[in-house]
């Protein structure tokens, strides 16, 4: 009876902790029909419907997803239209609080995407973040940032180039104590 017991307190508290983990975290797999719990991280991850209204989905084709173990890699989201085009995502903690934002990206077929390799500008809301340049159709990049919205909601958009179809694999949005990366003053 007693090793049921610490079983059971075992478990229970696991799944505090998980629940306890998990707010306030938006994990979206880009290009998804189904919402499920990573066998690997135990994270929650969301379809992203609810989360942007343009572009295409697409499968990542089997040669390319065999040896990869991470199921929001076998999907992407897709903008052969429009220059701009952007997830809106809600700032759990509110505007003026520290968020880490984590864009994935598998490329996948390359004859998806005109036989070139993409490029294109990822930005926060009007800011730009940075470059998406792919090396080859295998590379997993992962760009992360800490970002602090003015507003309840985070834009997180792919701009057009013309060097490619912007795409998404995943996104992941987390609050972050705000105690952690302060600007570091010199004097």
């Amino acid at each position: 009876m007693e090793i049921l017991l610490r079983v059971f307190g075992f478990v229970a508290l696991n799944m505090l902790l998980l629940v306890h983990a998990q707010t306030g975290f938006i994990s979206i797999d880009c290009g998804s029909d189904e919402e499920y719990v990573d066998e690997t991280t135990k994270l929650f991850y969301n379809t992203d419907a609810k989360f942007i209204d343009s572009g295409e989905t697409k499968n990542i084709p089997h040669d390319f997803t065999s040896q990869i173990f991470e199921k929001q890699l076998t999907t992407v989201r897709s903008f052969p239209e429009g220059v701009k085009n952007c997830y809106t995502l809600p700032a759990g903690q509110g505007k003026d609080r520290k968020y880490l934002i984590r864009a994935v990206f598998m490329c996948g077929n390359v004859e998806e995407y005109n036989d070139q390799l993409p490029e294109f500008k990822l930005c926060l809301g009007v800011e730009e973040w940075g470059t998406v340049k792919f090396n080859s159709s295998y590379s997993i990049l992962r760009p992360e940032i800490i970002h602090v919205p003015k507003t309840d909601e985070i834009q997180v958009c792919h701009v057009n180039t013309d060097s490619g179809t912007p795409f998404i694999s995943a996104l992941e949005v987390r609050p972050v104590d705000d105690s952690m990366y302060n600007k570091t003053q010199f004097g």
